[in-house]
């Protein structure tokens, strides 16, 4: 939230399942003669009907995986699976289309998709044709949210409108085509759902396989909890079709007028008559199926990078220090506290602070040395624009202030602007780049680059049918120019744009311009990140990445936004009352759960944060009622009073160890959510934003799964994910940035489309040799050279749908899944690890020097329906399991920091706390978790919880060192492990 503003006053400002694991009479089944050949014989009838020729390769093809330390004899693989869970069983086909990503949706002259907010009702004139929904709110996060993150919408008296999008049914069959859409109690909405198959490249004349109506008749009784309070729900509705094998084209269709305005959400298409879809609960997707398996099991994997403690930090994970500090807390200071500047100490409070009542504030503590918050070290003051030729004066107490303490200190530029004369300004810049420069941190921008969109429409040259390429660069002129404009119109001087001292804090689009930022020359580079936007900790990767990169850090700027709710204590930014039905409801019951609040600030501390600025600062305090109680600290002020306590007992939190990182195309303008979700603003969805979406969900899994849930603050965002939070984002960019950035990192994979240039070749490369380990598929490899890769295209393609990994010793893992296709290959220096029944290579390690290249048959890693396979998911678990020295167990989101001592893992419980939108959250107490810490290569002489200040008892287990942390529903537990050296 921006000060007074929703969602909805923001839209512009930012462009933007266990394995069965056999016993051991099963195993002897298997090893039995009868049944082997019974294997063989579906091999090699599955080998028969491959759609091309086999290749040449083994139908065994062994692969030593482990690090290599000693010359090891070639093991055979492990035996296939029991037949229930072979090659010749088949799964459900789910194919599961978002309406917002469809093509057709109305745009502007320029390209920019329009919106329609639901809470705005627009009729046809002001929003023709299907439209963005736009920041869905009350109603839709009242009832868990749409499928993902937006919806499509069209006026009631709309008549004539179409989306559609191409697709591939990957198996002939019936199916049943599900539609998720705002139902109207007592009122059509009437629209259609069209497939229609066959085209020229089929040779094939179109057919119409299926025209339904939908919207016609009450789906939800009317009377309905839901429907009642908001007069629509939404709802899933079904027709059955017969479907050929092939492309088809589906599209959702307006042909006539209705009662109420028309909302899509999302359409499925499955042959699992069994499956009713209910909410956002999407179907068991193949891969999920494969992780919930790994995650419940966690079979040992042979390792396909380095691994382990090298003794050292890596120079390019060292913060720099900001303005001398590690971290700060700036902080929005009233305007009374430098009106009350000069009076006598024991009639003004002793530090600069924020409150909503600051009468009520200097009565309780003025000349009083404990202040809760406020007497801390690690505020420093931030101003508003508006305020700059005020403060800047001669004279003023803010100069003397900051002169005296030398304190560092923020700009606030929200929606503002400084108006000064041509004598005043330069003055102040002066000030800022001279005297001050040191101490001045730089513009604050919540949400926005600047706050210059409103010169767009005259100078942003960009269209939708430029590259992604282009367009970025258009932005980066655009910005350039417009705060460059703004700066030295505001200083009467020539001030350049600034980037240096520019803390753009962005939510939506954060992960779209991270890195674009930092090479533009931002230094300090802010993130925002909404209750509910999904992954927090993806999206700290994308930030703390781009800030390694490019040699800066990364700010996080705090505004607990759930929707269009937020928690607030205040009396002037409260808006829960009747007026504020569908838009806006803040208030000590609204927004996310307390436990989002105070996981946050130690997600973001322990991630690396060098600052966290809270947007509003002066909601920390109050005088409860009824009754004359003292003045306080709320609730959200006793957890920001404790963390900030922490932070200052235990400055030394180390840097987090994040082996892991995701190399991306430096104009890849990805983002999970976003309004409108189309790539800086224009560039619709496409295969490689499919790809990265698979991609960063798999590594963070089970947050696809939690995507399906209610949203809340706590189960979106926070993910206990599989694999922990190991991960940083990079760019294959050519700008200026630190020389050797993939040189930290055990392993690298690489995301989405990417057009490698003979530098990023050359890197990749000498990253290999140098003992890395590089992770493609076959949609990313033009460009690099062929000893790379260690194969030889075959020129062809086939169909598979199961897998099976040649890695010796692993325990069978079922790697069936959805149809996929892939590019047939044969190796030439590189060895398979996984292959298809039929003997195809699938997955293939070459190694080159002292590390290894990691090929996938697979391009972009997408099966026909678009999203991860189980093969591929387990190829990643490869190389993201076991790739830290320390070893985290239990169902917990941990982070893993190194510090001079050894090391601090971050435990948060993310069980146990369900808040709705508006009321108080749900606490259900059994949901406690046991993390288990294991390090099993280096000797721990004692540990600690830094929150509790309690020892931990280090047990043994199996030979090795282990801790048990319990941890109550939404905690968090900070431990620190001293290690011997």
């Amino acid at each position: 939230m921006s000060g007074q503003f929703g969602f909805a006053d923001r839209i512009k400002l930012s462009p933007g399942r266990v394995p069965a694991m056999a016993s051991k009479q099963n195993k002897k089944a298997v090893y039995s003669w009868h049944l082997c050949v019974v294997l063989i014989c579906v091999f090699f009838l599955e080998a028969s009907s491959a759609a091309v020729p086999q290749t040449s390769a083994p139908l065994f093809t062994s692969v030593d995986l482990r690090v290599p330390t000693s010359t090891h004899r070639r093991v055979s693989p492990s035996p296939p699976l029991p037949l229930s869970a072979s090659a010749a069983s088949v799964h459900p086909e789910h194919l599961w289309y978002e309406a917002e990503n469809m093509r057709g949706i109305s745009s502007d002259r320029r390209g920019e998709p329009i919106l329609s907010p639901s809470f705005l009702n627009l009729p046809r004139a002001k929003a023709p044709g299907w439209c963005i929904n736009g920041p869905g709110v009350s109603a839709e996060w009242s009832q868990g949210g749409e499928s993902e993150w937006n919806s499509i919408a069209a006026a009631a008296d709309e008549t004539h409108a179409e989306v559609s999008q191409e697709i591939e049914v990957p198996r002939a069959g019936d199916y049943k085509i599900w539609v998720r859409y705002a139902d109207w109690a007592n009122k059509t909405e009437p629209f259609g759902i069209r497939i229609v198959q066959g085209s020229a490249e089929t040779s094939a004349a179109p057919r119409e396989i299926l025209h339904q109506e939908f919207g016609v008749r009450d789906v939800i009784d009317p009377h309905d909890e839901v429907s009642m309070y908001w007069g629509w729900v939404f709802a899933w509705d079904s027709v059955q079709a017969r479907l050929e094998k092939g492309p088809a084209r589906i599209s959702i269709e307006i042909e006539k007028a209705g009662e109420a305005r028309r909302h899509v959400d999302a359409i499925l298409i499955t042959n699992d008559p069994a499956f009713v879809p209910d909410g956002r609960r999407k179907p068991d997707f193949a891969a999920a199926r494969y992780l919930r398996d790994f995650k419940t099991a966690h079979p040992p994997l042979a390792p396909l990078s380095q691994s382990g403690f090298t003794g050292e930090i890596p120079a390019a994970w060292r913060r720099p220090k900001i303005s001398g500090r590690d971290f700060m807390m700036p902080w929005n200071i009233s305007k009374e506290f430098w009106a009350l500047y000069d009076k006598p100490a024991d009639e003004r409070p002793l530090y600069p602070f924020a409150s909503e009542s600051p009468e009520q504030f200097v009565a309780r503590f003025k000349g009083t040395q404990k202040v809760p918050l406020f007497d801390s070290k690690l505020v420093v003051p931030v101003i508003y624009l508006n305020d700059l030729p005020e403060y800047l004066k001669e004279g003023s107490p803010f100069l003397r202030y900051v002169r005296e303490t030398k304190v560092p200190f923020a700009v606030l530029i929200n929606f503002g602007t400084a108006t000064m004369n041509e004598q005043d300004g330069k003055a102040a810049f002066d000030l800022l780049t001279g005297e001050l420069r040191e101490q001045f941190l730089g513009w604050v921008s919540g949400e926005s680059v600047g706050f210059v969109w409103d010169s767009a429409a005259t100078d942003l040259k960009i269209n939708s049918g430029m590259s992604r390429q282009e367009m970025l660069e258009a932005y980066r002129l655009f910005y350039t120019n417009a705060l460059e404009k703004k700066w030295t119109g505001t200083f009467h001087t020539a001030t350049g744009p600034m980037w240096n001292k520019l803390i753009p804090a962005q939510s939506a689009s954060g992960t779209s311009y991270a890195h674009a930022l930092a090479e533009w020359g931002v230094r300090l580079l802010g993130m925002e990140t909404p209750a509910v936007q999904p992954i927090t900790a993806m999206r700290i990767a994308f930030t703390r990445g781009a800030a390694r990169q490019y040699g800066g850090a990364f700010a996080y700027y705090h505004a607990p936004n759930f929707g269009d709710t937020a928690t607030t204590f205040t009396k002037t930014q409260n808006f829960a009352g009747p007026d504020n039905f569908f838009h806006t409801r803040y208030g000590a019951t609204m927004g996310p759960s307390l436990s989002w609040y105070r996981k946050s600030y130690f997600l973001y501390y322990m991630s690396g944060a060098s600052a966290i600025y809270l947007e509003q600062g002066y909601d920390q305090f109050f005088k409860p009622g009824p009754g004359d109680n003292p003045f306080q600290l709320n609730p959200l002020g006793r957890i920001t009073d404790e963390f900030m306590q922490f932070a200052e007992k235990h400055p030394d939190r180390g840097v987090p160890d994040t082996p892991v990182a995701f190399l991306l195309d430096p104009a890849h303008g990805w983002d999970l959510t976003d309004y409108p979700q189309w790539a800086f603003g224009m560039s619709q969805r496409n295969r490689s934003d499919r790809a990265l979406r698979e991609l960063f969900t798999t590594a963070y899994y089970p947050a696809a799964v939690l995507e399906g849930e209610p949203a809340t603050g706590d189960r979106q965002a926070f993910v206990s994910g599989v694999f922990g939070d190991i991960f940083d984002v990079l760019v294959a960019s050519s700008g200026v940035q630190h020389p050797t950035p993939l040189t930290p990192y055990h392993a690298v994979v690489v995301g989405g489309g990417i057009k490698w240039s003979p530098d990023w070749s050359k890197r990749l490369t000498d990253y290999v040799r140098a003992g890395g380990t590089v992770v493609l598929n076959a949609s990313q490899v033009k460009g690099l050279a062929p000893e790379l890769l260690g194969i030889r295209s075959l020129g062809t393609t086939a169909e598979g749908e199961t897998a099976r990994c040649l890695s010796p010793n692993e325990v069978p893992q079922d790697l069936s899944g959805q149809m996929f296709r892939y590019e047939r290959v044969q190796a030439k220096t590189a060895e398979v690890l996984i292959e298809t029944p039929s003997g195809d290579p699938l997955v293939l390690v070459n190694k080159v020097g002292k590390g290894r290249l990691v090929f996938a048959a697979l391009p972009d890693l997408l099966g026909e329906d678009e999203r991860m396979t189980p093969f591929a998911a387990h190829m990643l678990a490869h190389v993201f399991a076991d790739v830290t020295p320390l070893r985290v167990s239990g169902d917990v989101q941990y982070l893993i920091n190194r510090n001079t001592r050894g090391w601090v893992i971050t435990l948060i419980n993310n069980n146990g706390v369900f808040k709705p939108q508006q009321g108080l959250a749900q606490v259900d107490r059994t949901a406690n978790v046991m993390a288990t810490i294991t390090l099993p290569s280096q000797r721990i002489q004692s540990a600690s919880d830094w929150i509790t200040d309690k020892a931990l008892e280090i047990g043994k287990e199996n030979g090795q060192q282990v801790l048990n942390v319990k941890l109550a529903p939404g905690a968090v537990a900070v431990v620190e492990l001293v290690v011997g050296r």
